[in-house]
């Protein structure tokens, strides 16, 4: 049910239109005048108001212009007995969404009023998601103040200086770091920072998706072009349309997704699966990766056409371990995010804490961090929280590393089924130079199961 204005001069019609309204659910506030009208707008907000163009005292064009001063979301829609062009196009300059004659068409009106309060709706959603992404934008800000840091904040101002505004005309970005070293963040702040701010930020997970439909999922689909594709859909591109798309893990894309992308890449089109036609992208292109894809390169698990074409502008996020003058800041950040999050305002840190923190390694980077201050603010019991018991960084749970990985020291307290993959994963890492595709062969599982494993446990090859 909506709250509807009403303003027309003419009594019988006033009291049509209101019956009409009303037996679809709406309440109608009805007013003769402009002065009835300006009495009942400074008590009541309504959806949508429908405004005649003459009245006794003022001109339906003035209260059409008071709305649009004070309440610029309420759609109006203006009718008369007089229409002229003139006064149609001096209504629409004015803010009108609509133009009706007399006599109205009382099913017309109602199709007119149902079609501009879901307009209304769609409109008030589309805002609550800009305003939320800029707040998740702002909740997750770059923290720090170290070198490496600093330069990457000016270097992401440098890119958004960039005297462009078409987002495919921007250049594509690559960002390198470990895995939860904040790849996403940077790009989610060169978004929500520059000119493209209010428009989409699509994110994609090049690693999480089904590899039959990493094509389907990026390009589109048209209706039946497989099995079970029972209406057409578009594609992460074309949803991107004048913002950016994130893609995230694309080390890990498919060779023959590679060279669909380098197309897309090269000629800024993109064909549904199925289809005959091209859609222009207008997107600009952020991609992220904690592989060396040089390396990759090299081993031919990478396109190099498509490595060259990705790295216009790239961008190298630090781990932890090299910028620890940033730990007292980001553990305050997360702290205080968790005190709010858990309601336990009065949390502390035990003293010592920052200097454990910053004796140990954080494989897992910021993300790692980030969960560490979670589970001690969820399972505090005080004021206080302690810190967890961190190994030494000479500590291995499988002894000596010169001896056989065979060969375990159950009397170790760090001797646990995660660290063991752990290690087990590092040595073979540095067994093989960092190849993924030969650690995979030697443990005998597939390089997508060894990526998983990597990710879990924090491990950057």
């Amino acid at each position: 049910m909506a709250q509807i204005l009403i303003v027309d001069d003419e009594q019988p019609l006033l009291q049509s239109l209101s019956l009409e309204l009303r037996r679809n659910g709406h309440e109608c506030l009805l007013a003769e005048t402009g002065a009835e009208a300006f009495s009942i707008l400074e008590k009541n907000s309504p959806a949508i108001a429908v405004l005649d163009v003459r009245l006794p005292d003022i001109s339906g064009l003035d209260v059409l212009r008071h709305i649009k001063s004070e309440m610029p979301e309420v759609p109006v829609v203006m009718v008369t007995a007089f229409a002229s062009i003139d006064s149609a196009v001096e209504a629409m300059k004015d803010g009108a969404i609509d133009y009706l004659e007399k006599p109205i068409d009382l099913e017309e009106l109602q199709l007119v009023v149902d079609r501009e309060l879901r307009n209304a709706q769609l409109r008030s959603e589309v805002e609550l998601y800009r305003r939320e992404s800029r707040r998740d934008c702002d909740q997750y800000a770059i923290i720090g103040e170290s070198p490496p840091i600093q330069e990457i904040r000016q270097t992401i101002r440098r890119i958004n200086e960039v005297p462009v505004t078409v987002a495919s005309e921007f250049p594509t970005i690559l960002l390198l770091g470990e895995t939860g070293s904040g790849k996403d963040l940077v790009a989610r702040q060169i978004h929500y920072s520059g000119p493209l701010s209010n428009r989409p930020f699509v994110q994609v997970n090049c690693s999480g998706l089904p590899r039959d439909l990493v094509e389907s999922e990026l390009f589109g689909h048209e209706k039946g072009a497989f099995t079970n594709a029972t209406q057409r859909k578009q594609g992460l591109f074309e949803i991107a349309k004048g913002g950016t798309i994130f893609l995230d893990e694309i080390g890990d894309m498919a060779l023959d997704i590679q060279s669909k992308l380098l197309n897309v890449l090269e000629h800024r089109q993109v064909r549904r699966v199925g289809g005959t036609r091209d859609y222009q992208v207008e997107t600009r292109i952020i991609a992220a990766t904690n592989v060396d894809l040089e390396r990759a390169v090299e081993d031919g698990s990478f396109r190099a056409d498509l490595f060259y074409r990705i790295r216009v502008v790239s961008v190298s996020i630090p781990p932890l371990r090299q910028r620890l003058g940033d730990m007292e800041m980001l553990s305050t950040f997360f702290l205080d995010r968790f005190r709010a999050k858990y309601r336990k305002p009065e949390l502390e840190f035990e003293e010592g804490t920052m200097d454990a923190f910053r004796n140990w390694t954080w494989p897992g980077n910021v993300r790692e961090l980030s969960h560490t201050i979670e589970q001690m603010a969820l399972l505090s019991s005080g004021t206080i929280m302690k810190p967890p018991v961190f190994p030494s960084r000479t500590d291995s749970a499988l002894g000596d590393p010169e001896e056989s990985l065979m060969r375990f020291d159950f009397s170790a307290q760090n001797l646990t089924l995660e660290n063991v993959e752990r290690e087990l994963i590092v040595r073979a890492l540095d067994h093989t130079d960092g190849n993924v595709s030969e650690v995979a062969r030697l443990l005998g599982v597939s390089r997508g199961a060894l990526r998983h494993r990597m990710a879990k446990w924090g491990i950057s090859a």
